[in-house]
C-alpha cells in the first residue's frame, strides 16, 4: 500500500535527519468508561509495512484495549516537522512472531525487560530494586523471551493522514481513507 509505504520512508528519513526514536509514535486508546489516553513507544513494521509495537500485560493499554480493539498511532518527525497518524485496529501477535521480534531487540535491552517487564506500569520502590535484579540475572537468560514480553499490529487500517509543514506559504494535508464498499483507498488533500 502507497501511503504504508510514505509513511515507512518518512521513518527512514527522520533518522537519517539525526533522529535516534525515528519510529517512536503516541499510541491512543479509550477506557472501559470512556476515558482517553496517549503514551509513546516504539513501533516497528512488518514486510507489508503495518505497524506493531510491543507492551506488557501489566500496561494500562492492554486493558484498554481488552474491550475496544480501535486505536490511533500518531508519529511526529520533530526533524522534518512533519506527523502521521493512522486509526484501525489492533491485534495481538502471534507468539512466533513475538520470539523473533524478541530475538531482532539489542541484547541489553532484552535483559533489562526480563527485569521490568513483568511489572512495568505499576508502583517502583526505587530504582536500585530494578538495578539489584538486573545483576542478579544469568546470563544469556535474554535469549529466551518471557510470556510477558506481549505485542500488537495495527491491522484493518481506515484512515492515514500525512501533514507537513514546509518553507511553502502551506502546509500539506494528505489524507488516505479506505472505502469499504469498493474496497479501495482514496486519496484526498485537505486544507490545512
Amino acid at each position: 500500500m502507497l501511503a504504508l509505504e510514505k509513511l515507512q520512508s518518512w521513518v527512514i528519513e527522520e533518522r537519517l535527519a539525526g533522529n535516534p526514536f525515528s519510529h517512536g509514535a503516541a499510541l491512543a486508546t479509550v477506557d472501559k468508561l470512556g476515558q482517553s489516553r496517549t503514551r509513546m513507544l516504539g513501533v516497528h513494521f512488518d514486510e507489508q509495512v503495518y505497524p506493531r509495537f510491543h507492551t506488557s500485560p501489566t500496561s494500562r493499554k492492554v486493558a484498554d484495549l481488552a474491550g475496544k480493539q480501535r486505536a490511533s498511532l500518531t508519529f511526529a518527525f520533530q526533524t522534518s516537522l512533519r506527523s502521521v497518524s493512522l486509526e484501525g485496529r489492533l491485534v495481538e501477535l502471534s507468539k512466533s512472531q513475538l520470539d523473533k521480534d524478541w530475538l531482532s531487540l539489542e541484547p541489553a535491552f532484552r535483559r533489562s525487560y526480563l527485569i521490568f517487564g513483568q511489572t512495568s506500569g505499576l508502583v517502583l520502590e526505587s530504582k536500585q530494586v530494578l538495578e539489584t535484579a538486573l545483576k542478579k540475572l544469568p546470563v544469556d537468560a535474554e535469549l529466551v523471551r518471557p510470556d510477558y514480553f506481549i505485542g500488537y499490529q495495527l491491522v484493518d487500517i481506515q484512515r492515514i493522514a500525512f501533514y507537513s509543514v514546509g518553507k511553502q506559504a502551506f502546509a500539506e494535508h494528505e489524507v488516505w481513507t479506505f472505502d469499504d464498499l469498493s474496497k479501495q483507498w482514496v486519496q484526498q488533500f485537505l486544507v490545512p
